[in-house]
Parts: C-alpha cells; structure tokens; sequence
C-alpha cells in the first residue's frame, strides 16, 4: 500500500486519551481521531478553552487531527424521537460538532450506529437519515465528510445510503467489528461494501469467542479477524488514507501480552507497518 497514514485513536492509547498527541508523537504516529467526549462532560472539545489546547499540542507534536468521533452515540440514539429529552440532547450535540471540527481542522465526523444506535427498525433508519442529512448538509459546505460506522449488513447499509443521498457521505470500516459482532469476514464486506468507505479505516483485532470483551483485545494479527488477510485486499485494491489502531493498549485482555502498554503500542506499530509493505505475510 501507498500513500498511507498511520494513526491512532486517541481512546485507544495508554491512558484513555491523556496527552494522546504527545504519545502519538512519541511512537510515530501522524495522527489522531478525537473523541468529541460524553453528555456529562458537556463534550469537552466543543468549547473554545479546550480547543486551544488541542491546537497548541498539535502545533507541539505535529500530529493530524483527522476526525472527529462522537462516541456518544454508544449511549444515546442517534435516532432519538422528537418530543424527547434524548432528542433535545442529540441535536445539540449536531449542532456543534462543525464547528468544531473546523476548529481544529478535521476533515471527518465518524458516527457510531451500534449499542444505542443500532438501526433497529423503519422508523430509527427515518430518524437516522435525518440526521445524517443535517450533518452532511452542514458539513459539505467546508468539505468534510460524514462517516458511519456500523454493523448493518451491506443491502441495508446501501439503503442508508441511498436514502442519505449525500456525496459526503460514506461507511466507517473497521477491520474487526463485522466479525466480532455478526460473524462475517472482513473481506467479504469489502468486497460489496469497499466504494463506500471514506478513506479512514480502524485498525484492531481479537478473538470472537471472548465475545464483548474480545474487542480491541488481541495484538494485531494475533486474533481471528483476519488481520492479514485484510491488509492483502486493502493492498490489491489500491486503498489510500489513513489506518488508525484502535486496540485498547492499557485495557485488559491485551494488556496481558507485555509487560507495559506502550510496548503493545509499538508492536502494533511494527506489525502494521509490516502488512503495509508486505500484506501478504502472515507473521
């Protein structure tokens, strides 16, 4: 593969997210997805106070910001009904993630659609393209795109899509969660799902029997989403763009694998760069 990034997730990183730009830098990553951080908190990167810091330790570290992610969204329904409290809080929340983004000069919002916003039924895939309508409207105007990640079998995503009818509009993949939560190989999604996917991708692996607790939970290429095998097709079909690791380095079970997170880190890093050169290889 050419043309590729390397990055992380800032909640993925030792840490939880703490000095993430200073770590990434640290390692040699290029850059980071941001979350935009949770109801309670008030979504701490949405005000100006923040913000600053967040610019003054990406002029520090030189690391991309190069999405946004609104994590909240695992708990509250994107498709949350009018006449709601859960409602009155979601959009809010729309309203200011632009905004922010063009702040801090991210060029991506990627939205969860699993746990609390999992498309269930007719009347959340209404709701759902509502909102993304809203977000891709806003967005396009500055040229930053609108990506869901989720785990809709590839017809009913297509008629997400369809129904979104934005040209900013695009799939979030991620190289473990379709195997992990529906038991689908990573590639055969590619294969229908590939000219949807913007040109970000999570990186992550584990092992399907631990179940929820396998998520992020296995050294890459050391669980059973098929890793390599992933990295083999992104190369043969010219992928470009950033790969963001998402394993959870300080977390358990990975944690269990070395002595210290950091040094997960840094394995990740070596195994990536290694299927990027040479995707074929399965060690």
């Amino acid at each position: 593969m050419e043309k590729i990034t390397i990055g992380a997730c800032d909640w993925a990183l030792p840490g939880g997210g703490m000095y993430a730009a200073q770590i990434a830098s640290a390692v040699g990553l290029k850059a980071l997805s941001l979350r935009i951080g949770l109801y309670e908190n008030d979504y701490p990167v949405t005000h100006p106070e923040m913000q600053k810091i967040y610019l003054s330790e990406q002029q520090k570290y030189g690391i991309e910001y190069c999405s946004l992610a609104l994590n909240d969204f695992d708990n509250f329904p994107f498709h949350a009904r009018k006449g709601t409290k859960v409602y009155e809080i979601v959009w809010d929340l729309l309203k200011r993630v632009i905004p922010t983004a063009r702040v801090l000069g991210i060029r991506i919002i990627q939205v969860p659609g699993a746990f609390a916003s999992e498309i269930k039924t007719e009347e959340d895939l209404e709701y759902s393209t509502s909102a993304f309508q809203y977000l891709c409207d806003v967005a396009g105007e500055y040229e930053i795109g609108v990506a869901s990640e989720n785990l809709m079998v590839p017809d009913r995503f297509k008629t997400l899509f369809q129904m979104v009818g934005r040209n900013n509009f695009h799939l979030y993949f991620d190289t473990q969660n379709y195997h992990l939560f529906c038991g689908y190989k990573e590639v055969d999604v590619l294969e229908v799902l590939y000219p949807y996917i913007c040109n970000q991708i999570h990186v992550k692996d584990g092992l399907r029997e631990d179940g929820l607790t396998g998520l992020s939970g296995a050294p890459l290429g050391a669980g059973d989403a098929g890793f390599f095998e992933t990295m083999s097709w992104l190369d043969a079909h010219n992928y470009s763009g950033y790969l963001l690791l998402e394993n959870y380095y300080d977390r358990l079970p990975l944690r269990t694998h070395a002595r210290s997170p950091y040094d997960l880190l840094r394995e990740d890093i070596k195994t990536l760069n290694k299927a990027i050169k040479s995707p074929s290889s399965d060690s």
